[in-house]
């Protein structure tokens, strides 16, 4: 059989897979008794070591112990140590150390879209954190090795850092030696954004310039075969092992091994082959890469360029370089192809460029296709315009790591010699990283560019893999309608048919946030919370990406209140650098002297970014798609003491589904409503759902009004174990009593309406199962 272990890997993928899937459950996970927050005392050597950048922007120390008790570990290996820096005395590699600190253990998300941290961490095998760490004895011998390494890695970081800017320095330290560490927020944002944060994963591109470069000197210089293909392996090995050993590291120092060891042993080098053994072995170490995107694009870019790449025909663009003279009609053919030359055939350097290109490009789409599941299955949106960046950043690439290198060894010998000011020298590392910000930095473009696909399961994903396969097989056969496969797949893996209306109330913690879609148009009523920093950025942006939601048609903020507020706020941050975007902002239109400090922050940064605002009260309505929403409260110009009071509260209408969403509101706010109500109540008796005002408290949502309106749903958002005791069981009691169904937040994460024939039917889903919901309560 011709590429047996293709076949081995294929079956090994699939096995693990419907394991991970049916099988396996919690034992991958940490099972130690002590909860967050609790004291621990551990033994353990250290594995590893290095500095990050904390969430208050400090630089902390962090080691990775391999403890000598393991049990309730799962299959996990380490336990990751964030070090105080007061009084902090760094251990060496192998060393025996006892760590005393507070427990963190990772959280699995509680929305669609949020991270899960369990399952990355689970991913490196890394069991839990220890926070404000101390080392209280250290005992035992180094690792000679390691520790070697470590020092060489952070010495050469050291000379970037007086070569360059902060900035500049950071990029770097991803690009030559794979930390990221260092890199801000909004670097890492620009550069995912526009498709080419792959540039810092040691990977191929660091094999074939280091490794191929040493290789090819070594035979050069007339080296025997064996010490020649030896060499550059160790090399390339102890380069890994320096820079992290990721699972794309791992995968080309595999297989340039086998690239450089085929010929010594009589063997012709064959690449899928060789990729699927890096496969089987990462896999067999450790089976949930299956679920790490880094892992899925190393692979699947590979499997681009070599199986869906050479499929695809570019007969238009060669047809266009034709036209424009850049590339001779003789030498086209009709696939869009080039004729074999014979060697006494002159080929012109505007040809070779040309072919160049479109081989270039043919690569980009290949990757494109390849890897467009795992966009889709993590990330949710596509930067459309990395096919055409690419093209530009990818060859750059290779010169900024090797002027990289140079400045880097330059700096080492200066820096020895005792220079002192030597930034002169990264001047041109620092042209080519301008050069790419400038690329990259565009917001229009990466707003219009970016394809908001939403996620896509398991199942689309497998059908989208067999009919680009079949796309393969008839592009080999040149059948006519293989073009039609791609755009069938493609249709396949992203095309969603919606319901006529959907409701998800975000678990944002102690805070509010709805997203409604309804006709393909989307508004968000609050978004904030008290109880999580950043909730737009970790829960709601991630949640709207998720759902495919690139721009909101409205923002409505019921009140201005951190937990309704802070998120909105993280969103127009998002807006302004290219993310999603807010057609406009709808705010209650109360008295100027309720209107406090937040109330016109948020109005002035709408100003800014040029979004209209508009002002709400009782009796005016507006549209979202094909659902209806009345203002019940604020009255016009009210004037209360608190914001509460105020809040918004909306009456929703979709066919016969009837809904109310009552924000924060109490007091002279909820004797409003009730006095509508009262005096509209066939409009308002029966409803389907309720939005529970005040996160549950026993305040608001008194028994008058749970009899006029009578909902069969209530939803309630709140954080766990909040300070305030949220939900009241005062209000549960009250929503028991007329037979409503309750769902909470706190226990489920995030709750899921789906609106069906016009409200004649109701689908409700929690994103955390009533069983797991059950086992945390």
């Amino acid at each position: 059989m011709k590429r047996p272990l293709c076949l081995i890997a294929l079956i090994i993928t699939a096995l693990i897979y419907l394991y991970l899937e049916l099988f396996v459950s919690d034992d991958l996970y940490d099972h130690s008794d002590a909860g967050d927050g609790n004291f621990l005392q551990i033994e353990g050597y250290v594995d590893r070591k290095e500095y990050r950048v904390d969430y208050l922007g400090e630089v902390s120390p962090v080691i990775y112990i391999i403890p000598c008790n393991r049990n309730n570990l799962g299959k996990n290996k380490y336990i990751q140590c964030y070090m105080s820096n007061e009084d902090y005395i760094e251990p060496a590699i192998g060393q025996l150390v006892k760590v005393a600190g507070r427990k963190k253990t990772f959280e699995s998300g509680r929305n669609p879209g949020e991270f899960d941290s369990r399952l990355y961490y689970s991913t490196l095998k890394i069991a839990y954190r220890i926070t404000k760490a101390r080392i209280e004895g250290v005992g035992g011998n180094k690792d000679i090795f390691q520790e070697g390494l470590y020092r060489i890695k952070y010495r050469l970081e050291s000379v970037l850092d007086r070569c360059l800017s902060n900035e500049d320095a950071a990029v770097m330290k991803g690009v030559i030696l794979g930390d990221k560490a260092f890199m801000d927020e909004d670097t890492k944002r620009l550069y995912k954004d526009a498709g080419i944060i792959h540039i810092m994963a040691v990977s191929g591109l660091h094999i074939s310039i280091l490794g191929m470069g040493l290789y090819k000197l070594l035979r050069k210089i007339r080296f025997p075969i064996i010490p020649a293909s030896v060499l550059p392996i160790a090399f390339m090995y102890i380069y890994g092992q320096m820079c992290g050993m990721s699972a794309s590291s791992v995968r080309a120092i595999v297989m340039f091994g086998i690239r450089l060891l085929a010929p010594v042993l009589g063997r012709t080098y064959d690449l899928l082959s060789a990729l699927s053994l890096a496969e089987i072995m990462l896999l067999i170490e450790q089976p949930l890469y299956l679920y790490n995107s880094g892992f899925l694009f190393s692979f699947g870019a590979i499997l681009g360029v070599t199986i869906v790449a050479p499929g695809i025909k570019l007969k238009f663009f060669s047809d266009v370089l034709v036209r424009m003279g850049l590339l001779p009609e003789s030498e086209k053919t009709g696939t869009g192809s080039y004729k074999m030359k014979f060697a006494d055939e002159k080929v012109t350097e505007r040809e070779l460029v040309c072919e160049h290109v479109l081989n270039a490009f043919r690569s980009g789409i290949g990757i494109a296709l390849a890897t467009l599941p795992v966009y889709c299955m993590y990330y949710y949106t596509y930067p459309i315009h990395s096919l055409f960046l690419n093209l530009i950043v990818i060859p750059v690439v290779g010169i900024l790591m090797i002027i990289g290198i140079i400045t880097m060894s330059f700096g080492a010998v200066l820096v020895f010699l005792g220079a002192g000011d030597i930034h002169l020298l990264g001047l041109p590392v620092r042209m080519i990283l301008l050069f790419y910000r400038f690329l990259c930095s565009s917001t229009v473009i990466t707003r219009r560019m970016t394809w908001y696909m939403g996620h896509s399961g398991g199942l689309r994903v497998l059908v989208y893999i067999v009919v680009i396969g079949l796309f393969v097989y008839a592009s080999f056969q040149n059948k006519r309608y293989c073009k039609l496969l791609i755009g069938a797949a493609i249709i396949i893996l992203t095309f969603h048919i919606g319901p006529q209306l959907n409701i998800s109330m975000i678990d944002v913690g102690q805070g509010d946030g709805i997203v409604i879609s309804s006709g393909g148009r989307n508004v968000l009523i609050d978004g904030g919370s008290t109880s999580k920093k950043n909730v737009g950025k970790y829960q709601i942006i991630p949640f709207l990406k998720y759902k495919g939601i690139g721009s909101l048609d409205a923002i409505v903020l019921t009140h201005e209140d951190e937990d309704h507020l802070s998120g909105i706020m993280d969103i127009l941050d998002d807006m302004e650098k290219g993310g999603i975007y807010v057609k406009k902002l709808i705010l209650p239109e109360v008295n100027e002297t309720c209107r406090g400090d937040n109330y016109h922050r948020l109005e002035n940064r709408a100003e800014e970014l040029k979004i209209p605002v508009f002002y709400i009260n009782t009796g005016e309505r507006f549209r979202i798609g094909k659902t209806e929403f009345l203002c019940i409260n604020p009255e016009l110009n009210m004037k209360v003491e608190g914001a509460n009071a105020y809040s918004t509260v909306l009456f929703m209408k979709h066919g016969n589904f009837t809904a109310l969403l009552t924000g924060d509101c109490e007091q002279e706010g909820q004797d409003n409503i009730k006095r509508v109500i009262h005096n509209n109540p066939d409009i308002f008796n029966n409803i389907d759902l309720l939005k529970v005002a005040h996160h549950g408290s026993k305040y608001t949502t008194d028994t008058e009004f749970l009899e006029m309106i009578k909902p069969r749903i209530a939803l309630i958002s709140c954080g766990e174990d909040n300070r305030y005791g949220h939900p009241h069981s005062e209000v549960l009691e009250r929503l028991a009593d007329i037979g409503t169904i309750i769902y909470r937040t706190d226990i489920s994460g995030e709750i899921e309406v789906n609106v069906i024939d016009g409200g004649e039917r109701l689908k409700i889903s929690e994103f955390i199962k009533y069983e797991d919901a059950r086992n945390r309560h």
